[in-house]
């Protein structure tokens, strides 16, 4: 069995949350054999992040990094950037969240979630024209995203663009009559 079928092994046990059998031996078997594999170190990541394990997480994203970095300056995933923003947003380093969300957009599949979070990390910082620029660009890649959508009604409403920030909240709320945030906006 080689690193490939042990991570897909682990993803598959991780995604249907087998009763039985734990994703994270899998894993750590691929990575004995490789320490820097990328997918099985995000993987990872992932599992301590959603633990509340931060600091384990961060390692093993940084983990990832190195690998898909070693001959790229930009990786052709930006899952592992993204992630490693999560993280670091969670240990309330959104200096370095920022710099991940970042690189976490170098390619498509990214970009509405890294842009999302990066408008996020703006509005926080009441930088209302850079989250509305953020916002603009994550909708254009997930034009539903309900959570994406209200909070540019609050980027909106802060630029003093009332009437934008009302049209827009009606969509939204034509897309889901029941979305808690848009009705509370309303």
């Amino acid at each position: 069995t080689g690193t490939d079928e042990l991570y897909i092994t682990g993803l598959h046990l991780d995604q249907y949350r087998h009763a039985t059998r734990c994703p994270t031996l899998y894993w750590r078997e691929a990575l004995r054999r490789d320490p820097l594999d990328a997918r099985c170190n995000n993987a990872l990541g992932l599992w301590h992040l959603k633990r509340g394990e931060f600091a384990e997480a961060e390692t093993y994203f940084r983990r990832a990094i190195e690998r898909l970095m070693r001959r790229n300056a930009n990786p052709y995933d930006g899952e592992a950037y993204y992630n490693l923003g999560l993280c670091l947003r969670h240990l309330g380093r959104d200096d370095e969240a920022y710099a991940a969300f970042y690189k976490s957009v170098w390619n498509q599949a990214w970009m509405a979630a890294g842009y999302h979070a990066l408008a996020e990390i703006d509005c926080g910082r009441q930088d209302w024209t850079t989250a509305l620029d953020h916002l603009n660009r994550s909708l254009r890649f997930s034009t539903d995203n309900l959570r994406a959508r209200n909070l540019k009604v609050l980027a909106l409403r802060n630029l003093n663009r009332a009437a934008e920030a009302d049209l827009l909240l009606r969509e939204t709320l034509a897309l889901d009559p029941l979305d808690w945030w848009a009705r509370r906006l309303n």
